[in-house]
C-alpha cells in the first residue's frame, strides 16, 4: 500500500445525547454522527478551516477512501453507462451516515458490509447512505453501490469536463475540476487520495486507457471483451481518467527500462509526432524536479478540442491542438499537480504556476529563450491593465481556478530572480519530494521557500500572491 502523506484531516464530530430514565439522569453517552456534507479542512496546528470555499457541498467528512474498484460497461451507440463501485474506506468517526458524490446517474443499489443500505439522493450531487449498523470510529468498511445511466459533463469557464462522449465513438472522463463526480460515486475533496482499479466491458472493436498500469484484457462473451487499469499510487479524484474508443496504442521506451504507453484517436494519429517526444521531456524534467514521482507515464490524444491540457496521473489526456508546450506541461503536472496538491481548489494556482513555468524553462533549454527577455516584454504588454493583476493568486475566485495562471507564472520567474538559480531549483525538486502524494497550499509553499532561503519574504508574496495591483518595481524586477 502507497503511503499517503495527509496534512490534514477531516473534523470529526460526536453528538452527545443525554437520556433521561424516570428523575434519574443516565449517564452522557456518545452516539454515532452523520459525516459532514463538505469536506471540512483542518490545518495541522487544529484550525479549523472549513469546506471548500468554491463548492463547499463537495466531499465528505467522516470516512477516508483506501480504494475505488469500478466494475463498468458501457455501450458506445446509446451512450449508457452501467456500473459498480465498490468503495474501501475507514471511519474517522462513530457514524450513523455518510455521503457520496455522485452527479446524475441512477443509483440502483447500496450495500454496506454486504447488508443492504438506506439510500436516498440530495442537492445536486449527493448519495446520502445510512447503514443498517452504525459504524464505528477506527471501522474498515466496504460500500458497494450500483448505477447506471447517461453521464453527463460539467460546464466550466476552461470548457466541458468529466464524461465527453460521442455516439458511437469515443467517450473520455477527463478534466478539472469536479470531473470524478460525473462517472462514478466518489468522496470529491483533493485531500482523499486512493487508488483506483478500472474494469470496462465494451466491445471488441473498442479498447480503453485507464491510469496506471493495465492489468487484464479478457473475453467477455460474444463481441465483447474486459479492459482492467489499476493505479496503485494513491491519487486525488479530479486527476482520474478513462478513455473509451478506437485507440491506435504505441509503446515508448523511457530511460531507466520502463516503458511509456501513449493512445491515439484515428483522426489524431498525426500527434505520435508529440507523444514521442515524452522521453526526451522527462529527461529535461528530471533533471529539474528530480526523480519521476509517478508508477506509469504515457498520454491520451484526442481528436476533440478541449481548451485545456488534463494532467491525469500517469496519463494526461490532450485535445486536437495540443502541441509539445502541452506534453511539457502535462508532464511536469505529474510532480506538481498529480503528485502534490493543494488542498482546497483555491490552492489550484500553486502546483499550477510551477507546471505551466515549465514550458518556460523547456523554451530556455531547448529553443534558446532569453526569459528575462520575454519576462519583461509580457509585463510591459499588462503593466496598464488592471484586470490582469486583479486575481488574487491565493484565491483566484469560483469558476477561474486557472484563470490567473499567466500572472502566477510570471510570479515564479520573479521568485526565481529574487532567490537565486540554486535556491530556486532546490525548492522546484524539494517540495514535490517531501510531500509525496500529498495536499500542500500557498501557505505551506511560502514557509518552505523562507525555511530554504532563510529569507523574510513577506513582502513579495503579499505582493505577488494576495495583491490585487501591479506589484511595484522592485518586486517586478528584483535583484538577489
Amino acid at each position: 500500500m502507497t503511503v499517503r502523506i495527509r496534512w490534514q484531516e477531516p473534523l470529526c464530530t460526536a453528538l452527545l445525547a443525554t437520556t433521561m430514565i424516570g428523575a434519574c439522569p443516565a449517564s452522557a453517552v456518545a452516539q454515532p454522527a452523520p459525516g459532514s456534507d463538505g469536506y471540512v479542512h483542518v490545518s495541522p496546528d487544529g484550525t479549523v478551516l472549513g469546506p471548500d470555499p468554491y463548492y463547499p457541498k463537495d466531499g465528505n467528512g467522516g470516512y477516508d477512501v483506501d480504494k475505488y474498484s469500478l466494475a463498468l460497461d458501457y455501450a458506445p451507440y446509446s451512450m449508457l453507462l452501467s456500473g459498480k463501485a465498490t468503495i474501501t474506506a475507514t471511519a474517522t468517526q462513530d457514524l450513523s451516515r455518510f455521503d457520496l458524490d455522485l452527479r446524475g446517474l441512477t443509483v440502483r443499489s447500496v450495500s454496506v458490509d454486504g447488508v443492504a443500505a438506506t439510500f436516498r439522493r440530495a442537492g445536486e450531487h449527493e448519495l446520502v447512505i445510512t447503514p443498517k449498523t452504525p459504524l464505528a470510529a477506527g471501522k474498515r468498511f466496504t460500500v458497494v453501490v450500483g448505477y447506471d445511466g447517461r453521464p453527463e459533463p460539467l460546464t466550466t469557464a476552461r470548457g466541458r469536463v468529466g464524461w465527453l462522449a460521442a455516439s458511437g465513438d469515443s467517450a473520455v472522463a477527463t478534466g478539472q475540476p469536479r470531473s470524478a463526480m460525473t462517472w462514478f460515486p466518489v468522496n470529491g475533496t483533493e485531500v482523499d487520495k486512493a487508488t483506483l482499479r478500472v474494469s470496462i466491458t465494451v466491445l471488441d472493436e473498442f479498447s480503453a486507457m485507464g491510469n496506471g498500469f493495465q492489468v487484464s484484457d479478457v473475453p467477455a462473451g460474444f463481441g465483447r471483451h474486459t479492459v482492467t487499469w489499476s493505479e496503485d499510487t494513491a491519487l486525488a479524484p479530479s486527476t482520474a481518467m478513462l478513455g473509451i474508443g478506437r485507440w491506435e496504442v504505441e509503446k515508448i521506451a523511457l530511460p531507466g527500462g520502463r516503458t511509456a504507453i501513449n493512445a491515439y484517436h484515428p483522426c489524431a494519429v498525426d500527434k505520435r509526432a508529440i507523444g514521442g517526444r515524452l522521453p526526451e521531456v522527462l529527461e529535461f524534467l528530471t533533471g529539474k524536479f528530480g526523480d519521476y514521482p509517478q508508477s506509469a507515464a504515457g498520454g491520451l490524444f484526442l481528436d476533440r478540442s478541449l481548451g485545456y491540457t488534463h494532467g491525469a496521473q500517469t496519463r494526461p489526456v490532450f485535445g486536437r491542438t495540443a502541441t509539445v508546450a502541452d506534453l511539457v506541461y502535462a508532464t511536469a503536472y505529474q510532480w506538481w499537480g498529480a503528485g502534490v496538491t493543494g488542498k482546497m481548489w483555491r490552492d489550484t494556482l500553486m502546483p499550477e504556476s510551477v507546471a505551466q513555468y515549465a514550458v518556460w524553462l523547456w523554451d530556455e533549454a531547448k529553443n534558446g529563450a532569453d526569459l528575462d527577455r520575454r519576462y519583461r516584454e509580457t509585463v510591459a504588454k499588462v503593466s496598464g491593465d488592471p484586470a490582469f493583476w486583479a486575481p488574487k493568486l491565493t484565491d483566484p475566485g469560483k469558476g477561474t481556478e486557472f484563470a490567473p495562471t499567466p500572472k502566477a507564472v510570471l510570479m515564479m520567474h520573479a521568485l526565481r530572480r529574487l532567490i537565486g538559480e540554486d535556491a530556486f531549483f532546490q525548492i522546484m525538486a524539494g517540495f514535490p519530494m517531501i510531500n509525496p502524494q500529498g495536499n500542500q497550499n500557498w501557505h505551506d509553499f511560502e514557509l518552505y521557500v523562507s525555511a530554504m532561503t532563510q529569507r523574510d519574504l513577506g513582502e513579495f508574496t503579499h505582493a505577488w500572491l494576495d495583491g490585487t495591483v501591479r506589484p511595484p518595481d522592485a518586486l517586478l524586477y528584483p535583484k538577489q
